[in-house]
């Protein structure tokens, strides 16, 4: 679970009384302790940043604002300075009677700072120019977090994995939240990275038994490295593995030609474990140990009048597949080739292409086919492939299905977010395929759910 923020004992904000803020104390602590900021500011970038060779920030002018937001609001929440003999901590100090004149709104602004964690959460809606719906992502049991957010919603995409301060405005019944300022967005490929090293330092805070607050802290700076660690260090392969196998995925797909089209019918219907048409696809299925129909093969109609296509999700399903395809067969088919994807590969570079955003399809039109049948085709296996979607595990819902994760509040905002990222995600691949859209309505009306 998340470190739990500590009570706040200060003045509500108002809306506006804290602007400007954090600008006026950083622009008061570089003007009057100006080497002593600047020591401070490097050295948590030396720990922020990752180990390995020295040659300098490889980040380009947006990169480098965002670095010197974080790290700033960063130091005024957390940091230390020397300043007037001896180390202070920087929010008490801003705070003090030696402090900037401060009014009272930027004071309790700064407050809230130091009070209020910085937490990983999953952005599950986005109002554009508005705001922001989130989900903590180590907190199953934290209710859904609604904030106003008008700059970072117009790049935010559902499914987005980010670290963020969420600060109150106003008390609890005429006020609103909103976030800090400084975000530190994840690439989906960071995600398994960022989230390992916050749940380890969770556990060795709670193995050694030690104050909350230090577990904040170590939580809080396990966030911060990984986020720097994206400019710095090569993005990780993804460990894509399939779920009913758990083997390593693989898309693998054979072509064949058919000689004797009633043949191959024939022989299809005649197995007890298929079921299909010629017209639409067959699909091989085996029931799993969580009961659970789970496909072993899809043999769907090819680019032309006389072909097939037999798509296996691994390379042990597509090696067994294809012995027990062609037994079946015999004459009525001939092997032309074999085609092999590899996902991992395909969603690194999708990921190296967005930067640290939410990779986007960089898939183009498929030769020969007009958009409506392209639009037709994706929708048929989109139907199959979650039509049973609603009662299967998934792990980013912590192991439940739709279904039961729907029973609470959480649960629910939780399955609506990966519902409004699979619809983010086609918008953007039917752009770049120029087709019609397809609709994932379906999904939300199996779990009669409202958006």
């Amino acid at each position: 679970m998340s470190p739990t923020p500590p009570h706040t004992n200060i003045s509500p904000l108002r809306p506006r009384d804290h602007e400007d803020a954090a600008r006026v104390a950083i622009s008061w602590l570089a003007e009057r302790h100006r080497k002593g900021w600047r020591k401070a500011f490097e050295d948590l970038l030396d720990d922020w940043r990752p180990e390995g060779p020295e040659d300098g920030w490889q980040l380009d002018e947006d990169g480098m604002t965002m670095v010197s937001i974080n790290a700033g609001e960063w130091l005024i929440a957390r940091g230390q300075i020397h300043a007037r003999g001896g180390l202070r901590e920087i929010n008490s100090y801003l705070l003090g009677h030696d402090g900037p004149y401060l009014t009272p709104g930027q004071k309790a602004w700064i407050t809230q700072l130091r009070e209020r964690p910085l937490c990983l959460y999953r952005v599950t809606d986005v109002r554009s120019g508005e705001g922001l719906t989130l989900v903590d992502e180590l907190d199953a049991q934290a209710e859904p977090q609604a904030v106003r957010e008008r700059s970072g919603s117009l790049s935010a995409k559902p499914g987005m994995l980010m670290g963020a301060r969420i600060m109150q405005v106003g008390d609890a019944a005429d006020g609103h939240q909103e976030l800090s300022g400084a975000i530190y967005p994840f690439g989906k490929l960071r995600e398994t990275q960022v989230l390992a090293q916050v749940r380890q330092a969770l556990a060795g805070a709670a193995a050694l038994k030690l104050h909350a607050e230090n577990t904040r802290d170590l939580a809080e700076i396990e966030v911060a490295r990984a986020w720097m660690a994206q400019w710095f260090e090569p993005a990780p392969l993804p460990q894509i593995r399939d779920a009913a196998t758990g083997d390593a995925m693989l898309l693998v797909t054979d072509h064949y030609r058919v000689r004797d089209a009633v043949a191959l019918a024939a022989a299809l219907a005649a197995q007890p474990d298929v079921s299909g048409d010629a017209q639409q696809s067959w699909h091989r299925e085996t029931r799993g140990g969580d009961g659970q129909l789970r496909s072993l093969a899809a043999i769907n109609p090819g680019r032309e009048a006389d072909r097939i296509e037999v798509f296996y999700r691994t390379q042990r399903l597509a090696d067994e597949g294809r012995t027990w395809f062609e037994a079946l067969a015999r004459s009525a088919v001939q092997h032309l080739t074999r085609e092999i994807t590899d996902p991992a590969g395909s969603l690194a570079r999708a990921s190296a292409a967005s930067d640290v955003d939410a990779p986007t399809s960089a898939a183009s039109p498929a030769s020969g086919l007009p958009p409506e049948v392209l639009a037709q085709a994706l929708e048929q296996f989109i139907h199959r492939h979650y039509a049973h979607w609603c009662d299967e595990t998934i792990p980013a819902l912590g192991g439940l299905t739709p279904r039961q994760a729907i029973t609470t509040s959480t649960g629910l905002e939780r399955v609506k977010g990966l519902l409004r990222e699979y619809e983010d995600g086609e918008r953007r691949q039917c752009a770049a395929q120029g087709r019609p859209a397809v609709s994932y309505q379906f999904l939300w009306d199996a779990l009669g759910i409202s958006r």
